[in-house]
């Protein structure tokens, strides 16, 4: 270990994780520092009255063998093979007043049913589908930053987005609600709103569905949690360091150069790179204080409407495992007030489908209630009075316990097991605005990347689902290793990309 440098990474989530993971494979030392008692970040899960509850995973891009990302999320441990993979036979069962249409991975069952539905959207449903299987022949590169991508690959994937340009500039520009509005169908118009938000831009909700409809959007057995455990054991056999309870305060420099991390009781972690992966906000203006302003990033968040971040209220309840529950499922239902949005419809998910999530007779509904970080102010507020907060929290689920039985009487019994908000994202992670995921595509505001570098800091990287929109797993987990690839490049260091020699030596 004396010859190897050493990199200390702030953030035990999948970037972290990742970075951990690639740096040792790549030569180096790494040291995670991680300010809660257990890695993950956001992508976690905790017990209630022995249930256990996921707070992150619904579907997860880079299931599919033989794409590049599943062999990445494999050379990570996050699962070790295709057995460790749950495939759902849906993206979801959505019913607006009785009518239901059901978004089937068989794309083609899908649309007889729902020319069945509702004939006279018959084109408008052709053309739909005919949009999700053309974006099942795209496959973004995710394994380099988009400065070290061979030109070869570039035209590669040129080729491929012009082979279904029309469906790309068809879906880029016009958001979900705006397209749904060209059916006829109230059915329809409430799949397409609901299965991702309306005001995103139509490309990602299509995108997203074409890869959980390829098989390419399964769910680990088990699990978010254990997920990312396998991961910190996977660092740590590699002879990685990791540091739980290790709140960093702030970045330690000497003469424009990182040069470690000041942990709150004042420790100095030494390292000779240092790569954050927290919230940008929150590492730029807490870690750094601000000495290193990121004008796109400040541009974004001092303008929340334009550029909206997704966050949600998280209600789990006990359940009968025997549900007979499309996976997900959501319908409308009488309207409520939640942090200053109307919620007129639920989603809902049971997890009778992983025996992880069972007890006995019983297993765990989780139901996802939408807020953004327009909604922050009135959670910030409401946090600062303890008793208004805990009151707030059994207010919502007595609203959603309500509305389920009333649609759904033969759910039987429903047993609280926890209410999260926007704050327990923040309090948890640091998360700016108490958001799960970076800025959502809309129709104006679709992709951007970040190279990750602050100027006038050197050897200082960013990482994380931040630098490329819209966020979420993949990103986050691709993000780690591009920081760690740029530190290769700046060493002049051949990057081994251990998955590729995998799959050389298979």
């Amino acid at each position: 270990m004396q010859n190897k440098k050493t990199i200390v990474i702030i953030g035990g989530g999948v970037a972290g994780l990742s970075a951990g993971i690639y740096a040792e494979q790549n030569g180096f030392h790494a040291v995670i520092l991680e300010k809660n008692p257990s890695v993950g970040g956001m992508c976690t899960g905790w017990f209630r009255r022995n249930f256990y509850l996921d707070g992150c995973i619904h579907w997860l891009t880079g299931t599919k063998e033989g794409t590049l990302l599943n062999e990445m999320w494999k050379n990570l441990d996050a699962f070790r093979s295709q057995e460790d993979i749950l495939l759902l036979p849906s993206w979801g069962t959505y019913e607006y007043q009785g009518q239901s249409v059901t978004m089937w991975c068989d794309l083609d069952r899908a649309e007889k049913e729902w020319i069945a539905v509702s004939p006279v959207d018959k084109k408008m449903i052709r053309k739909f589908f005919k949009m999700v299987k053309d974006f099942i022949k795209v496959e973004l590169p995710l394994d380099l930053p988009l400065s070290m991508i061979p030109l070869s690959r570039k035209l590669k994937l040129g080729l491929q987005v012009f082979s279904v340009w029309p469906s790309y500039l068809n879906t880029m520009f016009q958001t979900s609600a705006q397209f749904a509005k060209k059916f006829k169908s109230p059915g329809i118009r409430f799949a397409l709103t609901k299965a991702q938000t309306g005001y995103g831009n139509l490309f990602s909700m299509i995108y997203s569905y074409a890869t959980v409809a390829m098989g390419d959007g399964g769910v680990p057995k088990g699990g978010s949690k254990p997920m990312v455990e396998r991961m910190k054991d996977k660092f740590i056999a590699l002879g990685g360091s990791l540091r739980l309870n290790a709140n960093v305060t702030s970045i330690f420099k000497e003469h424009g150069v990182a040069k470690g991390a000041k942990l709150v009781d004042d420790t100095i972690i030494k390292g000779d790179y240092v790569i954050s992966c927290l919230d940008i906000n929150y590492t730029i203006k807490k870690l750094l204080l601000n000495q290193y302003p990121l004008p796109s990033f400040e541009k974004r968040f001092n303008n929340p409407k334009r550029h909206p971040s997704p966050s949600c209220v998280m209600v789990h309840f006990a359940i009968k495992k025997d549900n007979n529950l499309p996976t997900p499922y959501s319908f409308d239902c009488p309207p409520f007030e939640l942090g200053g949005e109307t919620i007129e419809h639920l989603t809902i998910r049971s997890y009778s489908y992983d025996e992880s999530f069972t007890r006995g007779s019983r297993t765990v509904l989780f139901i996802m209630l939408d807020q953004s970080n327009l909604n922050y102010p009135y959670w910030q507020a409401l946090s600062k009075n303890r008793s208004a907060y805990l009151a707030k929290k059994k207010e919502i689920a007595e609203q959603v316990k309500t509305r389920i039985k009333a649609h759904l009487p033969h759910v039987g019994e429903l047993e609280l097991l926890d209410v999260s908000t926007p704050h327990t994202f923040k309090r948890y992670v640091n998360s700016t605005n108490g958001v799960f995921m970076s800025y959502t595509f809309t129709k104006r505001d679709s992709m951007y990347t970040h190279n990750g570098t602050l100027k006038g800091l050197k050897n200082f990287y960013l990482s994380g689902q931040w630098l490329q929109g819209p966020g979420g797993l993949p990103i986050a987990m691709t993000q780690g290793e591009f920081a760690i690839q740029r530190i290769c490049k700046k060493e002049r260091l051949n990057y081994i990309f251990t998955p590729i020699l995998n799959k050389k030596k298979a």
